[in-house]
């Protein structure tokens, strides 16, 4: 049996069918993260997204300090 057909099996074994949201994308990364519910992968989802956020917002947070640093030292 295929590797992606087995993983599609596991889906719709963890989750009582397949779930409406789903696209192949989804699929592909709940293979690549061993996470075959649905549940579990958005939770898994939104951690990304979440880190990612604040991983933006520190850089974020560095330049603004950074030119702040420069406008300080401009005035002086």
């Amino acid at each position: 049996m295929g590797r992606m057909k087995e993983a599609y099996i596991q889906i719709m074994n963890d989750n009582n069918g397949i779930p409406e949201d789903m696209t192949l994308g989804d699929l592909i990364r709940m293979k690549e993260l061993n996470i075959y519910n649905w549940k579990e992968y958005e939770r898994a989802q939104e951690r990304t997204r979440l880190q990612s956020n604040q991983q933006t917002d520190l850089g974020k947070a560095t330049e603004d300090s950074e030119g702040e640093s420069i406008r300080r030292k401009e005035n002086n």
